[in-house]
């Protein structure tokens, strides 16, 4: 059964006025919004260098790197990734591999620009990489670096930081009150029905809607799922 859509559209089912959208992006931090405009320019083409530089800058704007396996990674003013914890290469060695198969997979089956690749790629083609990257969540998020696991919010955010095309980073209060759920596969699906849903009836593109040059779908989702958090039971 699908999820009731929860992030485009009002409890009474009517889809979020576009306006409203555009003002909810607007009010997001610059710097996060150029971090992560940042991010998906450099992850066109996905190599270790390019993974490790984008998790590196990444992480400190989702506030990831104050304790556990994240600890202290950062970057210099020269790019240089700061990595105390070798997270970069733990991560990078785990599922690198299948994240660069997986774009180059998407790159031979889309025909649609990169911001569009989760509503416009086929039915089966899309399956297919939902379940590839649901996949490589499991993979990470039970990952140990030194004494603590990578875990669910963690996996997301790394998943991002290489694939922001397809994966959307998912916070401990989007997991708890936003999606409810415990599989990344199920919120990838139903995200991507919720964008093309919302699309169909407001007859508006998602991703026209971002000041940004460069952005892409999971990323305005991202920042409509943040605002959707009750941030008053953030300690429950």
């Amino acid at each position: 059964m699908q999820k009731p859509f929860m992030i485009l559209f009002y409890e009474d089912e009517k889809p979020m006025d576009y306006r409203c959208i555009q003002r909810f992006i607007r009010a997001f931090p610059k710097s996060y919004q150029n971090v992560v405009e940042r991010t998906i320019r450099k992850s066109e083409r996905l190599d270790k260098a390019t993974f490790g530089s984008n998790l590196a800058e990444l992480m400190p704007s989702f506030q990831m790197t104050r304790a556990g396996a994240f600890y202290g990674l950062g970057i210099t003013e020269k790019g240089t990734p700061i990595d105390p914890n070798n997270v970069i290469n733990l991560c990078w060695n785990e599922v690198g591999e299948e994240l660069q198969e997986l774009k180059d997979y998407i790159k031979k089956n889309a025909s649609c620009p990169r911001s569009r690749v989760m509503t416009d790629l086929s039915p089966k083609s899309r399956e297919n990489v939902v379940k590839v990257t649901a996949q490589l969540f499991e993979k990470l998020k039970t990952l140990y670096v030194r004494s603590s696991q990578v875990g669910r919010v963690g996996a997301t955010k790394v998943l991002f930081a290489a694939l922001p095309e397809i994966a959307v980073p998912v916070d401990n209060l989007e997991w708890r009150q936003v999606f409810k759920t415990d599989s990344y596969g199920e919120i990838l699906t139903t995200m991507t029905s919720e964008i093309i849903e919302w699309e169909k009836i407001v007859h508006k593109r998602l991703e026209t809607l971002s000041p940004l040059a460069t952005t892409t779908l999971p990323s305005i989702y991202n920042i409509l799922a943040m605002a959707a958090r009750d941030l008053t039971k953030a300690n429950w």
